[in-house]
């Protein structure tokens, strides 16, 4: 195999959980076309609250396979080809089956079934928990199909906002990314377009090599409708991430084509490993973006916000309200001397 990541050994295949090694060869064989090509993930959450409800009694396994198959499968199902669904997404879906496992079993204790739950269980059950969305979810469904009568679910209070992020604050964390060697190339590239071009973490995972542009020295890449030209210091990350990667030979078969390669063959790097990668360098996915299109609702109509970083135009105009921002015109994004970005007007 050339230079590049090795192959896992066996005696470190060894060593992980039976569950990894598992999927490891699961996607060893769909690569390689000896089993059919499916979603990986898709199949481990149905295989995991398979187990989870075999282990209940009749009665709640009986509601769970119904709401599991009609209400989450069903919509996990509807997800556009080629966009598997990540492992944040198995395990908040399992997460939610166990809330209301949990419930129903605290219904069972308390001598109140479902059928006959009432707003007074109901209010005390919640009082005592956190209200949340999981749980109305689920009631909302079991009324639609008759299997208890309608009840009232208080809304979780919405959290205050969060106090804004200071520019300079994203322009240092950028500056950060942009030298520290020891976090993995691809997560410092993911958190770069995320600063710069508020770009969620879900969705850089998912580049593939054809999104990249490369004209010369000047390389682009198209969040929104139009491509936009990266920056010298990123174009540098992202050149010699791409160098490393080009003489990496696939596990089996043609290479996968993502960006981002991940451990596993022919799947793209983890959201969840790159979050992780940035949340050292205190890099909240979710509050950056926020911020970054904050900041950029300032000095640019909302159009080009929305065309620049992929966002609706409704998205761009809300953070524009948010910020009592007027029409700004195009902040230059240049490299000083040092590497490092400005921004100005």
């Amino acid at each position: 195999m050339a230079q590049g990541k090795k192959p896992v050994s066996h005696h470190t295949l060894n060593e992980l959980p039976q569950s990894t090694r598992v999927r490891y060869f699961r996607h060893m064989l769909i690569s390689s076309g000896t089993l059919p090509d499916i979603d990986v993930r898709l199949n481990d959450l149905e295989l995991r609250t398979k187990a989870l409800i075999g282990s209940l009694p009749p009665a709640h396994a009986a509601i769970i396979t119904r709401y599991f198959n009609w209400e989450i499968l069903r919509r996990l199902r509807r997800r556009p080809v080629g966009q598997p669904i990540s492992a944040g997404v198995v395990n908040t879906r399992t997460a939610e089956i166990r809330k209301i496992v949990a419930f129903l079993a605290w219904l069972d204790n308390h001598g109140q079934p479902l059928a006959a739950l009432e707003q007074v269980t109901l209010d005390h059950y919640l009082s005592r928990r956190d209200r949340h969305k999981t749980l109305a979810s689920f009631l909302n469904w079991a009324v639609r199909n008759r299997i208890m009568a309608r009840l009232r679910v208080p809304r979780k209070q919405p959290s205050p906002p969060p106090a804004p992020i200071p520019e300079d604050v994203v322009w240092d964390k950028v500056d950060g990314l942009l030298n520290d060697e020891a976090t993995p190339l691809p997560s410092r590239i993911i958190g770069l377009l995320l600063l710069v071009f508020a770009q969620p973490i879900r969705d850089s995972v998912r580049l593939r090599r054809e999104d990249v542009h490369r004209n010369g020295e000047v390389a682009s890449l198209k969040f929104g409708s139009t491509p936009i030209e990266l920056p010298a210091p990123i174009t540098d990350l992202l050149r010699r991430h791409l160098d490393e990667t080009r003489a990496r030979q696939p596990y089996v078969g043609e290479p996968s084509g993502w960006l981002f390669d991940g451990t596993m063959p022919h799947q793209h790097t983890s959201e969840g490993g790159v979050a992780l990668h940035l949340a050292r360098h205190g890099i909240h996915a979710r509050e950056m973006k926020r911020a970054r299109l904050d900041q950029l609702a300032q000095v640019l109509p909302a159009s080009i916000v929305a065309d620049v970083t992929g966002v609706t135009v409704e998205t761009a105009l809300r953070h524009a309200i948010n910020t009592s921002a007027t029409r700004g015109i195009y902040p230059e994004l240049r490299a000083s001397e040092h590497g490092q970005f400005d921004a100005h007007e």
